[in-house]
Order: C-alpha cells, then structure tokens, then sequence
C-alpha cells in the first residue's frame, strides 16, 4: 500500500498539536535578570581624575509581565541606586536598558538626600555589560559607569594625594608642612610619573619636582614606587637624588621616601610623605 495519500494526514497532525502546544515567547525583561558584579568608575567635572571602586554588585529583576525590569545597585561610595519600569529592547542579541530612578546619597547616614537619575545600559551577558547612571544635580553631574572585571591600575592608583610632608636636613628638622600634595599619573601604557608639588620656604623653596618612577604589584596587592636616579627640573633648578614609596591596592593611600640634592647644594633634603586621596 502506498503512503503518499497518508502524508497530508500526518502534516496537519502535527500543525494541529503545535497549535496546542505553543512555543513560548522570550520576553528581553527575563534575559536581562540576574546578578551583575564588576567595578564601577564616578565621573564629575570637579575632578579630571575619575574615583573607581571594585568589587561593585548590582541586580536586574524582571517585573510583572516580563517587559521591564527594576535596577537596584548600591555603592559604598556614592549611595543607593533605584530604577523601577525600565524598559528592555533586543537587537542582534545585545539588549538595552533605559529608565529613570531615584538616588540616596550623602556624606553621613543624617546628611542623605534623594536625587533624580538616569539609566541606561547594555547588555550582552553577565560577563560583557555597562551600566551608566547619570544624576545632573549632584557635583556639577555625576556620571557613575559599572562594568566587568576589576579596575585597571591606571585608574585606581592615579590622582592627588593630600597630606603631611617632613622635611630634614642634616637630622635638623623643619616645620611639617600640612596639606601638602604629591599627583600620581599612572598611564594605561604603564608609565608612571610622580609630581611633588612645590615644598620649602623663602630661598630654599622648590617648585614641582616630576620623577618617572617605576611601579611594581607586590605580592600583597599592594604597589611599588622607586625611582634610583632622579635627574630633573625644579623651575630653573636641577634636583638629583632618589625616592621610593608605597601606594594602597585601592589607591586610596600613598608614601613616599626621598632624599633630593637640589643643584650645588652640599647637603641633601630628606623627605617624608604620607597622604591619601
């Protein structure tokens, strides 16, 4: 017997069971969800440095009826982020989010005030994804970006130290001076410059010393400063000698030890440094 007259038959039975049994519809809210952990990187325009944070977590939590989804994200820097009705779209397997919220932020649990924010991100897994919230009445706009991996040293070590230098000479010492400065300029290509601002008093000031250092990770995570042979310039002064130093892992601290001949000086200035960002 031949089948051929069979075949419609079987066609329209398997159309008819998969009427019944419909593929289901991914909604972009639902593969957007779940656990995001990376570092994050604050931009304002008070400072031409960004301040980065690592081990940042945020979550992504589909809301009733799958189109949206609710953005929840806390930094121990800045505050509480919150992002309700985002909405989701999908292109080429990428998905965007954008929506509007609200932060807390402050200097102290007593000093916190809610800010309006923005949204927007991209997402193309757990592993390969940024987060951008922008909060235009906080710093002149504050833009906090959040995304995979840990943050690179160029922008975690980099930026203005603050604190007290010590200066000797001969074991005499003179008056601490307060508030002083050292910029740590960590580029992406691993050069590093250290710049102590301007020090002394009357005839024996100096303007700003730069050094190219070398900078090495130690096992501890923590970095390196040394510069055996310093030969630069102070204004119109030659200034010789060597330093060496330590930075935080979070770059949140840094000190620094030197001894520096400035031109025909006799003796040589012995400098203390400890300050933080």
């Amino acid at each position: 017997m031949r089948l051929t007259k069979f075949i419609p038959v079987a066609v329209m039975a398997a159309l008819a069971a998969m009427s019944c049994n419909p593929v289901e519809e991914i909604k972009p809210a639902t593969e957007v969800a779940g656990t995001y952990t990376g570092w994050s990187k604050a931009e304002f325009q008070y400072s031409p440095t960004p301040m980065v944070s690592d081990a940042q977590t945020l979550t992504v939590t589909a809301e009733e009826g799958g189109e949206t989804v609710a953005v929840s994200y806390t930094s121990d820097t800045w505050g509480t982020f919150t992002v309700t009705g985002a909405a989701v779209t999908e292109s080429d397997g990428t998905y965007t989010v954008t929506g509007s919220g609200k932060t807390v932020m402050g200097m102290s649990a007593d000093s916190q005030s809610e800010y309006d924010c923005t949204l927007s991100a991209t997402v193309k897994s757990t592993e390969d994804f940024t987060f951008t919230f922008d909060i235009p009445a906080v710093m002149g706009g504050l833009k906090i970006t959040v995304q995979p991996g840990e943050a690179p040293a160029s922008l975690v070590l980099s930026g203005t130290y603050t604190g007290t230098l010590n200066m000797s000479v001969m074991g005499s010492a003179m008056d601490p001076v307060e508030n002083a400065t050292m910029v740590l300029d960590v580029a992406d290509d691993g050069k590093t410059v250290l710049t102590i601002s301007s020090f002394g008093m009357g005839m024996m000031t100096l303007e700003d010393i730069t050094v190219d250092v070398t900078l090495t990770e130690s096992a501890d995570g923590t970095y390196a400063l040394a510069a055996e042979s310093i030969d630069t310039m102070a204004g119109d002064i030659n200034v010789t000698g060597s330093l060496a130093g330590t930075v935080a892992a979070d770059g949140s601290k840094l000190t620094v030890s030197a001894e520096i001949k400035p031109g025909a000086m006799p003796m040589t200035i012995n400098v203390e440094f400890e300050g933080s960002k």
